[in-house]
C-alpha cells in the first residue's frame, strides 16, 4: 500500500473526528447553560412563592388581629393576596361585624324591653285568682276571677285567727293540750303533744308566723271545744263580716273538697282582721321566740334497799336506774313566713299559704306612699313577684279602666252587684262584667 496515501487517510480521519469531538463538545457546552438557566428560573420562581406564601401569612395574622385592614390592602394592589383571597377574607370579616352588630342589637332591644313598663298586668301575672282592695275606702282595684271558688290553703288561718280574737278569751292565760295533735306528713307541725302547755297568744303566733296546723287545732278546741264547733263558728264569723262564698270546714286550710274561699272574701276578711291591733302586731313581726312547757323522760339513778353479809350488817348501797317524767321548757323560735314582709318597704304581712290541690297563695297589707292595699293572689307560680306587681298595679292602668275584669260567674249572695254593709269594714259596690 502506498506510505502516502496511508498517512493521508490516517490524517483525514484524525481531522473528522477532530471536529467531530470539537462539535460534540461545542453542542455539549452549549445545552450545559441553557439547563442551569432553567434551574436557575424554577429556583427563582419556588424562592418567590415562598416568599409570598410568607407575606400572605403574614398579612392573614395581621386580618385576623384587624379585619378593617382588608379594605386598605385591596385598594394598596400590592399583590401578596389574589382578589378572590381579599374577597373571601373580606365576606368573612363582613360576617364578622354583622353579627356584632346583631349581638348589639339585640342587646339594645332586650334593654328597652326591659326598660318598657308591660302593656297590661296579665302579661305578667301568673296567680289564676287575684284582687286589689283598697283598704281605706273598701273599694275594688284590680281582680282576675275574684270570685272563683278556690282552696284557700293556710290563707285558712287568717279567719282563724279573726274567731280567736273575737271570742274574747283572755290570750295570756295557760292552755293544757288535751291530746297528741297528730297533722298529715305533708302538714307543717311543730309536734304539739299531751299535757303541753302554752297561752293562746303563742298559740296565734305559731299559727300565723310558723303556720302550724297542731297550733290551729289546738286554738279550735280552746275556744269552741271541738274542731267542728270551731268551723261552725268560722263560717258564721265569715258571712257576718261579708265573706259570702267561702265554707271552712278546719282551722287550717288542709286539703278538703268542702273547704273553699275566693280572692274576694279573703281580701275582705284580711281588711277586717288588720283593724284589729294584735292581729296586725303578730302578722307582722318577722321573728318570735314562743316557750313550750312540755313533759319529756328522763333516766336517773336511785339507791336500793341495803343487804347483811356474814352475820355482820353491812350496808351496800346499790344503784338502779329510774325513768321518769318531768316538766321541760321547750323554746322555738318563729321566723315569717312571708318572705316581702322586711324586704318591701310598706308590706305589713298578713300570711301566706300551700298546699298541692291550693298552690301557692299570698294575701299582703300593704301601706305607703298614699296607698293602703289588701292584696290576695291564689294558685300563683310566683305570688311574690304577682304581689310586687300588684302593689304597684295604678302604674299599668288607667282611672278610667279601673274595674272588676272576671270571666266567674256573679256569686251567690251578691244582689244587683252590691254587698250588704257589715259593721267595721267596707265593702264596695261592684259591677261584674
Amino acid at each position: 500500500m502506498d506510505p502516502e496515501r496511508v498517512v493521508k487517510f490516517i490524517r483525514s480521519r484524525v481531522i473528522l473526528i477532530f471536529i467531530l469531538s470539537f462539535y460534540f463538545a461545542q453542542s455539549h457546552y452549549s445545552l450545559a447553560p441553557a439547563n442551569a438557566g432553567e434551574l436557575d428560573e424554577t429556583l427563582k420562581k419556588l424562592l418567590s412563592t415562598q416568599q409570598n406564601k410568607h407575606k400572605e401569612d403574614e398579612v392573614l395574622n395581621k386580618l385576623k388581629k384587624d379585619p378593617q385592614s382588608i379594605e386598605e390592602l385591596f385598594s394598596s394592589k400590592q399583590g401578596i393576596l389574589s382578589k378572590s383571597s381579599v374577597f373571601k377574607k373580606a365576606s368573612a370579616s363582613k360576617n364578622v361585624k354583622k353579627t356584632k352588630k346583631t349581638a348589639v342589637k339585640k342587646a339594645a332591644v332586650k334593654k328597652d324591653e326591659e326598660s318598657q313598663e308591660p302593656e297590661s298586668l296579665e302579661d305578667i301575672l301568673t296567680a289564676q285568682s287575684l284582687i286589689v282592695l283598697d283598704e281605706s275606702t273598701g273599694k275594688l282595684v284590680y281582680s282576675k276571677d275574684p270570685f272563683k271558688k278556690m282552696a284557700p290553703a293556710s290563707l285558712t288561718k287568717i279567719i282563724t285567727a279573726i274567731a280567736l280574737l273575737d271570742s274574747n278569751k283572755d290570750l295570756n292565760a295557760k292552755v293544757t293540750i288535751k291530746h297528741d295533735i297528730i297533722i298529715r306528713s305533708d302538714g307543717v307541725a311543730l309536734g304539739l303533744k299531751e299535757g303541753d302547755q302554752t297561752t293562746l297568744m303563742d298559740l296565734l303566733y305559731m299559727a300565723m308566723l310558723y303556720s302550724a296546723n297542731d297550733a290551729c287545732v289546738a286554738i279550735a278546741e280552746e275556744v269552741s271545744g271541738s274542731v267542728s264547733k270551731f268551723a261552725q263558728l268560722m263560717n258564721e264569723k265569715a258571712k257576718e263580716i261579708g265573706a259570702l262564698n267561702s265554707n271552712f270546714v278546719n282551722p287550717n286550710g288542709m286539703p278538703d273538697s268542702r273547704h273553699y274561699s275566693t280572692a274576694y272574701d279573703l281580701a275582705v276578711l284580711s281588711s277586717y282582721a288588720m283593724k284589729n291591733p294584735i292581729f296586725a302586731k303578730v302578722v307582722g313581726t318577722k321573728k318570735r321566740s314562743v316557750k313550750l312547757l312540755t313533759h319529756k323522760e328522763v333516766t336517773v339513778k336511785t339507791a336500793a334497799a341495803s343487804s347483811k353479809k356474814s352475820g355482820k350488817s353491812k350496808t351496800k348501797a346499790k344503784i338502779e336506774k329510774v325513768t321518769k317524767i318531768v316538766e321541760a321548757t321547750r323554746t322555738i323560735n318563729l321566723s315569717n313566713r312571708h318572705k316581702l314582709l322586711g324586704k318591701t318597704e310598706g308590706v305589713r304581712g298578713i300570711k301566706t299559704g300551700y298546699t298541692k290541690a291550693a298552690g301557692r297563695c299570698l294575701a299582703t297589707a300593704y301601706s305607703s306612699n298614699g296607698k293602703s292595699l289588701i292584696i290576695v293572689v291564689l294558685k300563683g307560680k310566683d305570688v311574690n313577684s304577682d304581689t310586687m306587681a300588684l302593689i304597684d298595679c295604678d302604674r299599668y292602668l288607667n282611672a278610667s279602666s279601673i274595674a272588676v275584669k272576671s270571666s266567674a260567674e256573679k256569686p251567690a249572695g251578691i244582689s244587683g252587684g252590691s254587698f250588704p254593709q257589715q259593721k267595721n269594714v267596707t265593702l264596695s259596690t261592684i259591677s261584674i262584667r
